[in-house]
């Protein structure tokens, strides 16, 4: 799964993961967030015509068009892979509000010695990781349109297993139009195909686990459980 992730992720780096897709971005960069936690707010890069994509803000955690209220939203933070052209929540998004999530990095924990330990996980070779993910509009009791998103996740494979069963469904560039503007069946096999970054991970300290924690030293790796 995942449950937190960074974005300390610079637009031109963005966009020069994305491959020349028509990218539309605010002139600032982002604020660097380096634990970002479910009902929280991120950049999310959505569909724009006639083939790019728009940067927008939106809560993490998918609210249906159908709930009643936000609650929901927090148990909405991932859609399985396995699952999401089917289950209700997610397969009106899939169908046509697919999106895509810019990160540095993203945390798994794995019990050591009785205690969670805390793992950082990033692309050792670039300083983007762009999750494939699914987004909705919620109409609020007070008439304002929300948006949030989910994070779609997939079995880990190899090494990855070490820490966590699933991990987020991670894009290459040369994907990503035709992820937010091809078929269901194209994103299907996109997902289907697509290749593990070059991932590296070490340690962290377990401040992490406080979603009021923030700033670089989250990302530092330690040399014993902390």
């Amino acid at each position: 799964m995942c449950g937190r992730f960074s974005r300390d992720t610079t637009w031109e780096q963005v966009h020069a993961f994305s491959r020349g897709l028509d990218l539309i971005v605010p002139p600032e960069d982002p604020e660097p967030s380096y634990n970002i936690a479910p009902t929280q707010s991120s950049w999310v890069l959505a569909a724009a015509e006639p083939a790019g994509a728009i940067a927008r803000q939106m809560r993490w955690g998918l609210l249906p068009s159908w709930a009643r209220d936000m609650k929901i939203g927090a148990s909405m933070i991932n859609a399985r892979l396995e699952t999401v052209a089917t289950k209700p929540a997610f397969r009106s998004a899939w169908k046509s509000r697919r999106c895509l999530v810019p990160a540095s990095g993203y945390y798994e924990w794995r019990v050591e010695d009785g205690v969670k330990q805390p793992y950082w996980i990033h692309d050792s070779a670039g300083p983007v990781l762009m999750f494939a993910g699914l987004w909705e509009n919620w109409k609020t009791p007070e008439g304002n349109w929300l948006q949030s998103f989910a994070i779609i996740t997939r079995a880990a494979e190899g090494p990855m297993l070490q820490l966590h069963d699933r991990a987020p469904l991670m894009l290459d560039g040369v994907v990503l139009g035709d992820w937010l503007h091809g078929s269901t069946d194209a994103a299907t096999a996109i997902a289907l195909s697509a290749p593990l970054p070059a991932l590296a991970w070490h340690p962290v300290s377990r401040a992490v686990g406080n979603p009021r924690s923030n700033g670089p030293q989250l990302i530092e790796p330690i040399s014993r459980p902390g």
